[in-house]
């Protein structure tokens, strides 16, 4: 419930976005951090989104990402599963088959994204990805 909350929070622009854990008992997805809007460029906000995610353990993150396709200003809800290559096995593998339950109840994902490091959370790989999949 409290992640559907911040979900609903970040479509309506109140967050940028939410960074999701799976508790310690792994009974639940909990948010583990907010993320306020803040002034910049939107490869600078990203940039200080991903640094917010832990270096060695996994998260879920859902970010109101902003870019430029043709010439125009978008926005696209993204969904990514941070899983970094140091994180251990087994938290790779219990968010990896808790993902589709999370994802199930939030309508309006634009894109599901999976970085393992921040080469593949780079502002301008995702742009590409994005980009890729826009239509027209």
């Amino acid at each position: 419930p409290g992640c559907l909350e911040k979900f609903n929070d970040v479509k309506r622009r109140t967050y940028r976005g939410v960074i999701l854990k799976i508790n310690d008992t792994m009974t639940s997805i909990d948010v583990e951090k907010t993320l306020e809007p803040i002034e910049g460029a939107a490869s600078e906000k990203w940039a200080a989104t991903v640094k917010e995610l832990p270096e060695s353990d996994c998260r879920f993150l859902i970010y109101d990402f902003e870019y430029e396709h043709q010439g125009l200003p978008k926005s696209k809800l993204i969904f990514m599963k941070w899983a970094p290559e140091t994180a251990k096995i087994k938290a790779k593998m219990i968010y990896a088959s808790s993902q589709e339950g999370c994802l199930n109840s939030m309508e309006g994902i634009g894109r599901q994204l999976q970085c393992t490091d921040e080469d593949e959370a780079e502002y301008e790989t995702i742009v590409k990805t994005l980009a890729a999949t826009q239509a027209g």
